[in-house]
């Protein structure tokens, strides 16, 4: 009697450890909120021992989690499987009777998952509408996940597979000239990096546009005003707080968990104070640009860190300034394809989007920017039955069909 009692307030104890979360009062079903926010907790836990305790080169745990690919049961659009350039495709194409030389456009999508979790299999369901309601092909890139996978192997893949699917239109009866891309969190940044790499690449269309839902765009200030108000909501127990992000960015830039990066993560003193100072990157990161975007930046304190990590930073930066890695900081946007940003109010990289946003306007770049005042970081799930997910893909849809069905 006496174990079963310990082993049942063990249980409630740790229950109760994953479960609770503070919730904003104008978050709509809190309690979904929590089980998912349980969820990712609980995974999240158990890859971050795995990742600091144990040999990850192969791997975590997360990496093996396997949620089948949901039935196809709509008629309107045929689904497979399949490859481009070795890079695994889940493909949706619309059942239309269309004749032998009518093309069709298409969309390439990147899922999230911090360069670490998910599948295409996930994402099917927000695919699957894309298809049905746009009547265009969709794309659903598998690319390989960090740690065994390090950068830039995510871009990579993701490169290579649109690169190929333009190449190869035709033959899925679709119009080169009007292939578009789009991709949430992590999926955001490579749908990002990779319209950057192919506008630059004159052998190939440039691409239709591009959707940013919730996109990281940098990892050198984790200190922004949307981080700041998440950490002071939510503190280290939010569905993405700053310890995860910590984690899947330095898993996926080096490999490994890094006990260096990780506290400067979280310390918020990645750079040295002569970059700081000095560089004309910075100015792509002020958080000026936010304070007066019209969002709130409740809890925000100006930076005044003096920490000079000049020794750490020599060794990051080569990576963490890779434009592959943080999009915003290319310096010239002029000519990237228009864009539709979606970010959320209860998300830590919430001004990642706004900033990529600001870029590209200023340079001229055809820009749609909404913040979902009552989204959080992971909500673009439709399984999730949140009436915020309904509204970004609404608004999604009537995006994307001024240039997909142009009237």
């Amino acid at each position: 009697m006496g174990k079963l009692l310990t082993i049942i307030v063990v249980a409630g104890i740790l229950s109760a450890f994953y479960f609770y979360v503070p919730v904003p009062k104008d978050l709509e079903n809190p309690w979904i909120f929590r089980l998912t926010n349980c969820l990712k907790r609980i995974i999240h836990s158990i890859m971050y021992y795995e990742a600091k305790y144990s040999d990850v080169s192969s791997g975590v745990f997360a990496n093996r989690l396997q949620f089948p690919m949901p039935e196809n049961n709509n008629n309107s659009l045929t689904v497979t499987t399949t490859e481009f350039d070795g890079v695994r495709v889940i493909l949706f194409q619309p059942n239309l009777p269309t004749t032998k030389d009518q093309l069709l456009p298409a969309i390439v999508y990147f899922h999230g998952g911090g360069f670490v979790l998910g599948n295409p299999d996930v994402m099917f369901g927000v695919t699957q509408r894309m298809c049905v309601e746009l009547q265009v092909v969709v794309a659903s890139v598998d690319y390989r996940l960090a740690p065994k996978y390090k950068f830039p192997t995510a871009f990579e893949d993701s490169l290579k597979a649109t690169k190929w699917f333009l190449n190869n239109a035709k033959k899925y009866r679709v119009d080169a000239r009007k292939v578009a891309i789009a991709g949430d969190s992590a999926g955001g940044l490579l749908s990002a990096a990779v319209s950057q790499f192919i506008k630059d690449d004159l052998n190939v269309p440039n691409l239709l546009f591009q959707a940013l839902i919730y996109p990281t765009a940098q990892q050198i200030d984790v200190n922004l005003p949307s981080t700041q108000q998440y950490h002071a909501i939510f503190g280290n127990r939010g569905i993405v707080c700053k310890h995860d992000m910590a984690m899947f960015i330095g898993l996926y830039a080096f490999g490994e968990f890094r006990q260096d990066y990780y506290d400067a993560f979280m310390t918020g003193t990645l750079t040295s104070r002569e970059f700081r100072e000095t560089s004309e990157l910075m100015q792509y990161i002020d958080h000026d640009v936010i304070l007066k975007s019209g969002v709130r930046s409740r809890h925000y304190v100006k930076p005044t860190s003096q920490t000079d990590n000049s020794k750490l930073w020599h060794d990051l930066k080569d990576v963490l300034l890779d434009v592959r890695m943080s999009p915003l900081l290319r310096k010239d946007m002029t000519g990237l394809p228009p864009a539709w940003i979606a970010t959320c109010e209860y998300d830590p990289i919430r001004d990642d989007g706004i900033l990529y946003a600001h870029r590209l306007k200023n340079d001229g770049v055809r820009v749609s920017l909404k913040n979902y005042e009552k989204g959080f970081h992971g909500v673009w799930m439709s399984d999730l039955d949140f009436v915020v997910y309904e509204e970004m893909m609404t608004d999604f849809i009537v995006f994307a069909k001024k240039y997909v069905n142009p009237k």
